[in-house]
């Protein structure tokens, strides 16, 4: 540690000591008892009921609130019940003899498992040939080159 450091260390020390040292004489004095606080205490007391007055608002925005979500969630409950639902098959495994209902639509169970059966590789290519876009993989399967053209006649050349 050099010289200039504890020079500048002893300052800064000496300046802190200057800055407590009310600070420290305050406390000394209130805990021999030369100096009297407040003992109206009318501060705390006014302090206390802000604080009380807060706290009551604070709960009842908080009461407030809940009871408006619990209110939304019930018109969007009410709705949800209005919208058709979906079908449903009930299906009972031999086996286990659980009973598993399958959506129709997504052909998940209530487990969120698809059934032994569904295949998504097969359905994803049932729904491109529906769309169209398949069309044109079935007409070249296997046999299409990048460089060669449809209108190419290859029984003409050999």
């Amino acid at each position: 540690m050099t010289a200039r450091c504890k020079k500048r260390r002893n300052q800064n020390n000496a300046i802190r000591r200057a800055k407590n040292k009310i600070k420290e004489t305050k406390k000394l004095k209130k805990m021999l008892g030369f100096i009297e606080e407040d003992l109206d205490g009318s501060d705390l007391l006014s302090k206390l009921k802000d604080i009380t007055e807060q706290k009551k608002k604070e709960t009842e925005l908080e009461q407030v609130k809940k009871e408006t979500l619990e209110e939304i969630k019930a018109k969007e409950m009410k709705t949800v019940k209005k919208t058709k639902k979906e079908k449903q098959i009930t299906v009972v495994h031999p086996k286990t003899k659980v009973a598993h209902v399958y959506n129709v639509k997504t052909k998940k169970d209530q487990f969120g498992q698809y059934p032994v059966w569904y295949k998504a590789r097969k359905e994803k290519t049932k729904q491109n040939r529906r769309e169209g876009k398949s069309t044109k993989m079935l007409q070249f399967r296997g046999r299409r080159l990048h460089y060669i053209d449809r209108t190419c006649n290859w029984n003409a050349l050999g």
